[in-house]
């Protein structure tokens, strides 16, 4: 795999800050296609635009070391749909239509093909545990509340050989926890915690409560912009963290939407409109494979021995990456929001940005000024 080698690669020639995080991020992102005949394309729901769209939904899992992010797994899946008399979105007579390919079962290319059926929350777990057993050392998995479930908690807390956390939003308003003896909603919790607590570094309010969640104890986190703003739930295994070091670690997530908008907007991702099942997992595939290596060229490229192990980084060699510079003029942008406005959905208005082709150039490049400035100065 070379997700794999990457990790051993800049393991082994001394390209990773130690005290850096290890994060595995999942999420999705649409896939559009142009063909209703291509083999398993169904209409899909795309939050972005809130409408449906012809096309795959892409699930991935990246890996962070605090230096880079690289794409280690993926699956591919279809939407069924709730109207019968258009299966997966699409006329009968369309889906009759659409390409089909015999394979012998078993095969790589029949689990494939048999994935885009499972729900996204198989396929994470599956991928979760790929990782793990090979070998890949995590400190958090982060993800949006799409992914975050029993499951995943469960799944984080069983792994014997190292200690692995998760941190992701939540939104499911009828599950019940169990706080102070009783059986509660997040809403319910939230609204039995009293007095709002300021984080003046982030200028975010926000409450705590430590809760039972079906036999696990976990944390629970309220989060707002302003007094007006929309609460917004966190929940972790990890129950020593503070609020900072949790708004800080989640943020990471963020580095693979900036993986999709750059595979897309530069790697081509997505851009197969081949019939063939099998020729889409290999063009995705191939994407990914261009994005580590290009990753690992920019990574030794921008790094100086210094020592015979390797062992300490020189201040100043690695440039700052895109969505580290992103995060941190999206903290400033907030502020300025907050100041201004209440009410405002502040991971909204950065989906938006990173979903927008504009208004993301526009940022890039002011990104690099900034950056050009600073190399001169």
């Amino acid at each position: 795999m070379f997700g794999l080698k990457f990790i051993k690669l800049v393991d082994s020639n001394g390209t990773k800050d130690p005290g850096a995080l290890r994060c595995l991020v999942f999420d999705d992102s649409t896939l559009s296609k142009t063909g209703r005949y291509i083999e398993k394309v169904s209409r899909i729901w795309d939050h972005v635009l809130n409408r449906c769209i012809l096309g795959y939904k892409l699930l991935a899992m990246g890996y962070w070391d605090g230096v880079s992010f690289i794409p280690l797994d993926f699956s591919l899946h279809r939407e069924r749909g709730r109207n019968a008399d258009r299966p997966f979105g699409l006329k009968k007579k369309e889906y009759r239509k659409q390409y089909r390919k015999k394979r012998e079962n078993g095969t790589h290319s029949w689990d494939r093909a048999k994935e885009t059926d499972s729900t996204k929350i198989e396929s994470a777990l599956k991928m979760f545990w790929r990782a793990i057993s090979q070998g890949v050392k995590v400190d958090y998995v982060l993800m949006d509340s799409w992914f975050t479930c029993e499951a995943f908690i469960k799944a984080v807390l069983r792994v014997k050989k190292q200690t692995v956390h998760l941190i992701g939003m939540y939104k499911t308003p009828k599950t019940k926890f169990k706080y102070l003896d009783q059986r509660l909603t997040h809403s319910q919790i939230r609204n039995k915690l009293g007095k709002v607590k300021r984080c003046r570094k982030l200028r975010l309010q926000y409450k705590e409560a430590t809760v039972d969640f079906n036999g696990v104890t976990i944390k629970m986190f309220f989060s707002r912009q302003g007094k007006n703003g929309k609460w917004r739930v966190f929940v972790t295994t990890d129950t020593e963290i503070t609020f900072i070091r949790m708004i800080e670690t989640y943020q990471i997530r963020w580095t693979v939407e900036v993986f999709f908008k750059e595979a897309k907007q530069l790697l081509g991702l997505g851009k197969c409109q081949s019939n063939d099942f099998d020729a889409q997992i290999a063009d995705t595939t191939i994407t990914m494979i261009q994005h580590i290596l290009l990753t690992l060229k920019y990574r030794f490229e921008h790094y100086e021995t210094k020592g015979e192990l390797f062992n300490h980084l020189r201040e100043g060699i690695i440039q700052t990456r895109l969505n580290e510079r992103l995060w941190g003029l999206f903290v400033e942008l907030l502020r300025i929001i907050d100041a201004l406005f209440d009410g405002i959905d502040e991971m909204e208005i950065l989906e938006k940005i990173l979903n927008d082709e504009k208004a993301y150039d526009i940022i890039n490049r002011l990104l690099q000024n900034e950056l050009e400035m600073k190399n001169a100065a």
